[in-house]
């Protein structure tokens, strides 16, 4: 399965990018990582023009891939739940992307175009810190599936 993911942002420093190769390089061949940095806008009249703009730019990579989008309004899942999410999936589409937003979240138009909207959690976090969590339980994930013993309960 290749899982995609896209975000809004400026392209980390090394120290995240480190971490995010730790994790994508444990997958195993089940598994292809694409990661895709997508710069904001910075030209813009309005907040919702912003987001309109950056959707544009998305939506060029998404073609049709099972969707999934992190927002603050999505479902929140357990790590155990997104495993059986992810093997669901694994079985019905040859790729999934994920879409994390920029510093003003995704416009609706995406939101409304997503096979799922995922809370990772109530709290706002840093851009960067998103995308080490998802990395990291999309390899949790994995591990439950394969019933390796890095999730532990």
């Amino acid at each position: 399965m290749k899982i995609k993911i896209i975000s809004i942002g400026n392209n980390p420093p090394k120290s995240i990018q480190d971490i995010l190769l730790k994790y994508t390089s444990r997958f195993d061949d089940h598994f292809k990582i694409e990661l895709l940095e997508i710069k904001p806008e910075k030209k813009f009249k309005s907040v919702e023009q912003k987001k309109l703009q950056e959707a544009k730019k998305i939506l060029k990579f998404i073609g049709t891939d099972f969707i999934v989008s992190l927002d603050e309004n999505g479902s929140s899942c357990s790590s155990k739940s997104l495993s059986k999410k992810l093997s669901n999936w694994m079985q019905s589409f040859p790729k999934v992307t994920f879409i994390i937003g920029g510093a003003d979240g995704l416009d609706k138009k995406i939101i409304e175009n997503s096979n799922w909207t995922w809370s990772l959690s109530d709290l706002t976090l840093p851009h960067n810190l998103v995308k080490i969590i998802l990395v990291e339980q999309l390899y949790r994930a994995s591990t439950i599936l394969n019933n390796h013993p890095y999730h532990r309960e």
